[in-house]
C-alpha cells in the first residue's frame, strides 16, 4: 500500500481549503476563495504525482457554502475549465 495524506499539504505553501464566515459572504469572496482552492488543489495533485503519493482526500471546503441556501451562483459552470484542467492533469 502507498502512503498518502488527507487534504492539507504544508510542503507546497497552500492548503486548498480556504474558507470564510457566512456573515462575510459575497460573490467576489466566493469566487476568489474557490479559485484559490482549485489552484491549490491542482498544485497538490501535481506534487502528489511527482512524489508518487497516490492516496489523497480532498477537503469538503473546496467550494465554500456550495450546499447552503445563500449559494445563488452557478459555480459548476463558472469553474468548469478549472475542473477540466484538474481532471486532465498528469496521472
Amino acid at each position: 500500500m502507498k502512503i498518502g495524506y488527507t487534504a492539507l499539504n504544508w510542503t507546497i505553501g497552500c492548503s486548498g481549503a480556504k474558507m470564510f464566515r457566512l456573515k462575510s459572504y459575497s460573490h467576489e469572496k466566493l469566487v476568489e476563495t474557490t479559485q484559490n482552492n482549485l489552484d491549490c488543489l491542482l498544485t497538490m495533485l501535481k506534487f502528489n504525482v511527482k512524489n508518487n503519493l497516490l492516496f489523497f482526500r480532498i477537503k469538503s471546503r473546496l467550494i465554500p457554502f456550495a450546499s447552503y441556501p445563500v449559494m445563488d451562483f452557478d459555480w459548476k459552470e463558472h469553474f468548469k475549465d478549472d475542473f477540466n484542467e484538474i481532471s486532465d492533469s498528469p496521472k
